[in-house]
């Protein structure tokens, strides 16, 4: 193939980072990065995860055209601060843009709430990023809802999630970042949604469709108007909140893509088994960047899922 989308789905355990490359003539013409893993994954025996750097340098990637962070929790993009570092990001897009005076925001002296610390916490790595990213001559841009162009091939669609859950986080950072109190609760609620305030994005070449659905869970977007795709990246790595029967039978892919560990964390069903079942009796090829053993899946660790569509149309993935 002279021409092709390749999607690679890195292994970094417990997170996401997902490299899409447009390639012509076997050379990379445009890279696109969805999130960027963890800052550190712990190795394990009989693991292959790593960090997302490890993998772009691994392949090749010397520039990112696009860099889009889906949502603030640290699985997602915690990995962004060193790829900018060593590697040239010509525009960097987030969900909320952190302004340029952002104050540094502290932790409650007296809440004991994770959820309402975890939100400053994040807030504060996404104003990190953004400034390394000005500082090594990134454009940094907020996330607009709609299709964009990337290439005379490669159209990305970006969807924003609901409008009054986006607009109270937008909202509730843009007064943490300027210094304005804001209610202990209104902070613990809108952490807890962070996850449902997740950019979605579809990717289309040669006919054929990727959607990548950061964090969104299934029940909060069943009911809108969405097309088929042939290519899914699953929500929240595959728990029991990813998807629902109404949702896989509306999107029916030929592959659904789960990122998870072979060690999922104590209380996370990542997958699920249910899910799995569910998405296998529509889905002719459900795969894990690395799982634990389960009903019908061997337990297996990959350096990631790659997926290839020729300038034809034509769909092919592997492990690798």
């Amino acid at each position: 193939m002279t021409e092709m989308l390749e999607i690679f789905f890195c292994n970094v355990g417990d997170g996401d980072a997902i490299l899409l490359t447009e390639r012509r003539e076997g050379r990379p013409d445009y890279t696109v990065l969805i999130d960027a893993g963890r800052p550190y994954v712990d190795p394990k025996n009989g693991s292959l995860r790593k960090e997302a750097i490890y993998y772009l340098k691994a392949r090749g990637v010397t520039r990112i055209d696009r860099m889009i962070l889906t949502h603030p929790h640290i699985d997602h993009v915690g990995g962004a601060v060193r790829i900018l570092e060593q590697i040239p990001v010509a525009r960097l897009t987030v969900p909320i843009l952190p302004p340029e005076d952002a104050v540094w925001l502290s932790p409650s002296f007296e809440s004991t709430d994770k959820a309402q610390n975890g939100l400053r916490h994040l807030l504060n790595v996404m104003a990190g990023i953004v400034q390394t990213a000005r500082h090594c001559g990134t454009e940094v841009d907020a996330a607009k809802d709609g299709g964009e162009q990337l290439s005379e091939r490669l159209l990305m669609t970006t969807y924003l999630p609901g409008t009054e859950l986006f607009d109270r986080a937008k909202l509730v950072y843009e007064r943490l970042y300027r210094g304005v109190p804001v209610s202990d609760a209104l902070v613990h609620a809108v952490s807890r949604e962070r996850n449902q305030t997740s950019l979605m994005h579809r990717f289309t070449y040669a006919g054929r469709s990727v959607l990548l659905t950061g964090d969104r869970y299934g029940f909060d977007w069943e009911a809108e108007d969405v097309a088929p795709c042939d290519v899914l990246k699953l929500p929240h790595h595959g728990d029991s909140k990813s998807v629902t029967r109404e949702l896989i039978g509306k999107l029916s892919p030929s592959l659904a893509v789960i990122s998870c560990q072979t060690d999922p964390k104590k209380g996370k069903d990542r997958p699920s088994a249910e899910t799995l079942q569910m998405v296998s009796e529509v889905v002719p090829a459900v795969v894990c960047t690395e799982n634990r053993e389960m009903p019908g899946m061997p337990a297996a660790t990959h350096n990631g899922v790659c997926c290839r569509i020729g300038e034809d149309g034509r769909l092919f993935w592997r492990f690798e």
